[in-house]
């Protein structure tokens, strides 16, 4: 057995000998290839449209006017929760609105509403004659353009240890980069302010109509402070403009020297790696064909 074994061992020294001795005597073969990869992968490099990064660091608006009426929730139990007010439930709005931000009904108004599916889709459309190139059915569509926004271009980050959020949007014009990832804050905060509005109105109504039911002297007070946090919380969703998102960081246009893609030095380094890779296998394919060269 060990016989054997030693004998292995010598026939992959051997073969492992010789695959360095080829590959030695190529070398001169395998450093052009490698080096003509990595300037083939600069050259693209240099070519290719620059993408750019603009971003905005945003913090949760958390007051939302509460205050005193939290201690009527423990007396009220499931009236408070049908009046729409959780304990600790800022997380649950922050979550809420950044499921806005994210979600479709959100994105494609604001595709529709900016005109971008020929933006987004400027190879599919013809911009002299004004309207789109080939067949119908083919044409972009709001729900493509969400899938291509959300993937590719809107990016959220939201820290829970730092408690921030992070606004990124990725395009190839570094002024409408950091003017959507602007525009995308103040919808969302627009938006969630205008919910906030009539949330509260409905709120206030139910709670007045079930003050009106109720005779308990205790119940009807908590009621009240009920009411009243709703109206402060109107009152603050009409003058706060940074309802959901106070804005710690604008978005602002990144330099036209600083895109985010395409990294240039990485792609001359993995060029010429994958050139040096595929020169190595080519000269121990090809040679191994011919048989093993003479030492």
């Amino acid at each position: 057995m060990s016989t054997a074994t030693e004998e292995w061992r010598d026939d992959a020294d051997i073969d492992f000998r010789q695959l360095l001795r080829t590959v030695w005597a190529r070398r001169v073969l395998v450093g052009i290839v490698a080096a003509a990869c990595g300037i083939l992968a600069g050259a693209v490099s240099f070519v290719m449209t620059p993408v750019y990064r603009a971003s905005t660091v945003l913090v949760p608006a958390s007051d939302r006017g509460f205050g005193d009426a939290s201690a009527a929730l423990g007396q009220l139990g499931g009236l408070a929760s049908l009046a729409g007010i959780e304990i600790g439930g800022s997380n649950v709005e922050v979550e809420e609105a950044l499921a806005v931000l994210r979600s479709r009904e959100f994105t494609e108004k604001f595709i529709r509403e900016k005109n971008l599916l020929p933006v987004l889709f400027a190879h599919k459309w013809d911009a002299a004659a004004g309207h789109w190139q080939g067949e119908e059915a083919k044409w972009p569509t709001l729900a493509k353009g969400f899938r291509y926004f959300n993937r590719k271009l809107r990016f959220v980050v939201f820290d829970k240890k730092t408690n921030l959020i992070t606004v990124q949007v990725e395009w190839r014009d570094r002024q409408a980069a950091a003017q959507w990832a602007n525009e995308l804050v103040a919808r969302v905060n627009e938006e969630m302010r205008t919910r906030a509005i009539a949330r509260a109105g409905a709120n206030v109504r139910y709670l007045e109509q079930e003050l009106q039911g109720t005779s308990n002297v205790e119940t009807r007070n908590a009621i009240g402070r009920l009411i009243e946090a709703h109206i402060k919380q109107r009152m603050l969703a009409n003058v706060s403009q940074e309802y959901a998102f106070r804005i710690v960081d604008k978005a602002l246009p990144p330099d036209a020297d600083d895109p985010v893609r395409p990294q240039k030095l990485q792609l001359i380094v993995v060029g010429a790696f994958a050139g040096l890779a595929f020169a190595i296998i080519w000269v121990l394919i090809r040679d191994g064909r011919r048989g093993p060269l003479t030492p």
